[in-house]
């Protein structure tokens, strides 16, 4: 979604044929005020988005007490923190496409079961390579996720609020990292590591039975597959959001190929855009997941207790917060790309400040919350941007992918920060490494060109 003011007149998904002036559903719900079902997605979309955040900060919440129990070095502990984000990784590029194909709703509930049975379970590992293994598999299911509910939220938000209802969306990370710190650094004062996985599958159960009930599949999706029951579907839809139906079929216009990852690099501004914006989310996630995984046993390490460390890494996603809020308000008045790169350059500088930092326990934490409102802002600054540069057909696919590939550099982040710790190498030359990235991303978000439609 792009929010260049002033053009809010051209920003409409426009897909009835030369003529006809009737109402278009798109046309609707793009012009009109937010009703109570729209924003009902958003809060159900972000209150599943929140999982994500528990569920990547959970293993860096235990990783202090899991290495103690199993005995496990930097390079070992380092391999089960990526474990997660290597399933993320073929999640969001395996599935994504799949939402394109076999609908929004159908897949973020797949994809809900696996988190919860993950989850749980891993609650009940009893070796390093159980806990691995399920933790690939639960983030299978976290990556298969993002780009579907990315997409859902674009389409059932209007010109106005899309800036902030994709802000709400991604909030939902440093949200669910935040609650899941405070409640993490309790429970790990009388109970151990495997309650806060039971906690997390305890949370993902309850969200099952709401996403099926209550979660819509996305209009676009009903309207262009066709087949047995996707006109009744499609009623049902337009009766909730108090919609009207079109003169001419939204599905009539469309063009096939839903979902294919060609779409994603034709024409060849299409191929720019979609390289820049993989660069961006290689590099930033490649910062961030270091930052998030190891701080918080950096910080056990330099002296403070496990509870205090945790802490940290809540603190961390408690400035993220503010800081996706903060960027998704502006991006309505400003253009996204260059509110993304000042993020990206201030959280280089900020990455490097802490990285040197030897200061008392309250300054870190100042420290930590100024980091995490850069860069989860970034990344809110990239979930905005993703979905404005693809058609509806090929939306999820084309945001699976970037993600798939930005957690790459995720997967890499964690084993990586976990031999240079082996190697003994000073900790404000590990931060400066991972740090450096971001420059390269301040520049490459600023030339990934904004399309002046939404379609």
């Amino acid at each position: 979604m792009i929010f260049i003011k002033g053009i809010k007149d051209c920003n409409r998904m426009s897909i009835v044929s030369a003529g006809d002036d009737a109402a278009t559903v798109r046309s609707q719900l793009n012009s009109r005020q937010m009703s109570l079902a729209q924003w009902e997605v958003v809060l159900l979309c972000t209150a599943i988005n929140m999982l994500d955040g528990y569920d990547v900060l959970v293993m860096s919440f235990a990783a202090a007490p899991v290495a103690a129990d199993w005995q496990l070095d930097s390079a070992r502990l380092g391999l089960l923190l990526s474990a997660g984000l290597i399933g993320m990784a073929i999640g969001a590029i395996a599935l994504g496409s799949l939402a394109d194909t076999l609908g929004r709703k159908r897949l973020v509930h797949i994809c809900l079961t696996t988190v919860t049975i993950g989850m749980i379970l891993s609650a009940f590992a009893q070796s390093q390579l159980q806990l691995l293994a399920l933790r690939f598999v639960t983030g299978i299911g976290i990556g298969g996720m993002l780009a579907t509910l990315t997409a859902l939220v674009s389409e059932y938000s209007n010109d106005k609020r899309r800036g902030i209802c994709m802000g709400l969306l991604q909030s939902g990370y440093p949200l669910g990292a935040l609650l899941g710190g405070i409640i993490a650094a309790q429970i790990i004062q009388f109970a151990d590591w495997r309650s806060l996985f039971l906690f997390g599958g305890a949370l993902s159960a309850i969200l099952l039975p709401l996403i099926v009930i209550r979660l819509p599949e996305s209009l676009d999706f009903v309207s262009r597959s066709g087949g047995s029951g996707a006109d009744g579907v499609k009623t049902r839809l337009l009766m909730r959001f108090h919609l009207s139906e079109p003169q001419t079929s939204m599905a009539e216009d469309l063009n096939p190929g839903a979902g294919s990852w060609r779409r994603c690099f034709t024409p060849s501004e299409a191929r720019t855009n979609t390289l820049l914006l993989w660069s961006c989310y290689l590099a930033l996630m490649f910062s961030f997941y270091f930052v998030v995984s190891w701080t918080p046993k950096l910080l056990v390490d330099a002296g403070l207790s496990t509870a205090q460390g945790i802490s940290a890494g809540a603190i961390l996603q408690a400035g993220g917060l503010i800081g996706a809020l903060v960027i998704g308000l502006l991006g309505s008045r400003y253009e996204v790309n260059k509110l993304a790169s000042l993020f990206f350059m201030a959280s280089v500088v900020m990455i490097l400040t802490y990285g040197w930092a030897e200061a008392e326990l309250t300054t870190l934490m100042i420290l930590s919350a100024m980091m995490g409102f850069f860069l989860i802002g970034a990344m809110i600054g990239l979930y905005t941007i993703g979905p404005a540069l693809y058609d509806s057909e090929s939306r999820v696919t084309g945001v699976g992918l970037a993600i798939g590939v930005g957690r790459l550099g995720a997967i890499v982040a964690p084993f990586a920060g976990g031999l240079m710790l082996e190697a003994d190498l000073e900790v404000s030359l590990i931060y400066a490494v991972f740090a450096a990235p971001l420059v390269l991303a301040a520049f490459a978000v600023r030339s990934i060109s904004l399309p002046m439609t939404f379609k």
